[in-house]
This record gives structure tokens, sequence and C-alpha cells, in this order.
């Protein structure tokens, strides 16, 4: 049976038996993390996307918002068509929204002045399906990527954004890649994405760093077995989700699988398997 599936207060008992094991086997978080060290790329074949968010669209006193990140604590941010380029966050981001018609909307995020990425949509002429192709234009190494999301609507009607959109698929030009370094008793994660951060082992968050990273977003490590680590996340201290990395017994394929937390989170997980290069 997968660990990941076990009920929460058995995975921790035997977190902490496994606990004792690497002690008296040796293993120490500096083993355990060089053990995840490596440049791995992602296998979008063996991919799922159970727990990835919906789009929440919905009227607020100011008007439309978006509801974006997790589930428990998701920052809202106003949807404002044909205005200028407005600050959000409290951040160095701003965003443009506009309305092309036809079910048709575009928005760019712009990082102290430089475009982040641009979001293309279109709903369908039944208003039943959104599709969202995102530009990627800010990665490391230059380069642009497309991911293209299709929603089905839960909720709202029409042309318009308002209601709450799941996803069905996603797909990337670009498969998701990680740069893992083991630091001491720390790994060191940069992604493709331009998103980094240092995992520790001392139950102590840290901060998630990058373009159009959502403030607050932490994640914190826990080494279950020699092979097993687990990564709490959070939003401004609230958990947010709990994400179990998984390596096989060649140390060749890394698998990732997330869990969200939240009354609308799904039952699902996301499933990413990633191979080392």
């Amino acid at each position: 049976m997968r660990f990941d599936l076990l009920p929460r207060h058995i995975q921790r008992a035997t977190a902490l038996a496994l606990g004792f094991a690497l002690t008296a086997l040796g293993q120490s978080p500096t083993d355990v993390a060089k053990r995840f060290s490596g440049n791995w790329v992602e296998d979008q074949s063996k991919s799922t996307i159970g727990a990835a968010r919906s789009l929440t669209f919905r009227k607020g006193s100011d008007g439309l918002e978006e509801l974006r990140g997790t589930y428990a604590r998701p920052l809202v941010q106003p949807v404002r068509f044909g205005t200028a380029p407005y600050t959000i966050d409290e951040s160095k981001n701003t965003l443009v929204w506009k309305d092309l018609g036809g079910g048709r909307f575009e928005r760019t995020i712009a990082e102290g002045g430089k475009t982040v990425g641009i979001r293309h949509i279109t709903i369908s002429a039944d208003g039943k399906m959104l599709t969202e192709v995102t530009e990627d234009t800010n990665r490391p190494n230059g380069k642009k990527s497309t991911t293209t999301i299709v929603y089905a609507r839960t909720s709202g009607s029409g042309q318009q954004l308002e209601g709450t959109w799941k996803p069905q698929s996603l797909r990337s030009d670009t498969p998701l890649s990680m740069s893992i370094e083991a630091a001491g008793g720390t790994l060191k994660i940069s992604r493709g994405t331009g998103v980094s951060n240092v995992l520790t082992f001392d139950g102590k968050p840290s901060n998630l760093t990058g373009p159009a990273v959502i403030s607050g977003t932490t994640d914190a490590g826990k080494i279950i077995s020699d092979r097993v680590i687990e990564i709490d996340g959070a939003r401004m201290g609230t958990p947010s989700g709990v994400t179990t990395w998984t390596l096989s017994a060649d140390g060749k394929t890394l698998t990732s699988s997330a869990m969200t937390l939240g009354p609308e989170a799904s039952k699902e997980p996301t499933v990413r398997v990633f191979q080392k290069k």
C-alpha cells in the first residue's frame, strides 16, 4: 500500500518508528538529502491533476475578483478590465486584464515592469468549457513555455468569467524540471519556472521565491524514511497541503503526490513523476 494513502495518524506513527530506525542505521538528514539530489524532469505521460485548483471568479464588493493559490487561504485578486496596470498582493507584481469579446479574455502579469506571463482565456460558445493558455515569458534559461489547461464549468453560465471551473486536462510544451542540491541537512530546490526555496527538516518553514509567487507561501520538510520526504505547504501560517516525495529503489525516479487542504479541495492527489537526468 502507498504510504501517502494511509490515514494521517498511521503515517505519523510509522514516520516516528522509521525515524528511530534511520538513526540506528546512521541515516542523517544529510544522507537522505544526498539521495534526492540531482536534476529531475517530469514525465508528463505519468502525471495526473487530481488536486489542481479550480478557477474561481466571483462578484466582490468592488466588482469581479479571482481567488488564486490555496483553498485554505486564497489570495483574492481584483479583475479590472481596460485599466492601467494595477498592483496586487502588496508586491512588485502588476496585472492588466482585457475583455476581448466573444468569451475571450487576456491577463498579463508583470514584475518590476517586466512581463512574467500572459494568460489567454477562451470560453466555449455554450459557456460550459474554458481553455486557458498561459505563456511563461520569464524562465531562468530565457526560453518561453506554454501550458494549456481545459476546465469544465461547475457554476455560473454564459461566456463571462464569473463562476467555478474544474480542471480536466493539463499539458505543457516544457515539462516541469527541478534541480535539487543537498546542502548539509537541507535541500536547495530550483524549479524551471524560476521558483526556488531551501527545504529544511527542522520544522521551520521556508519561503518560496520567484516570479509571481503568492506572498506568504512556505514549505517545511519532514523525513519519513531514507526514500520518503513529506512537505507541508502553508500560506501565511495556514496549512494548505501536503506533498509526499518518494524515491525509487534505484534512485532514478521521484514521484510527487500532492493533496490540497480546505473545504473545496479535491480528494484526489496531483501526481507528478520525475526522471533523473
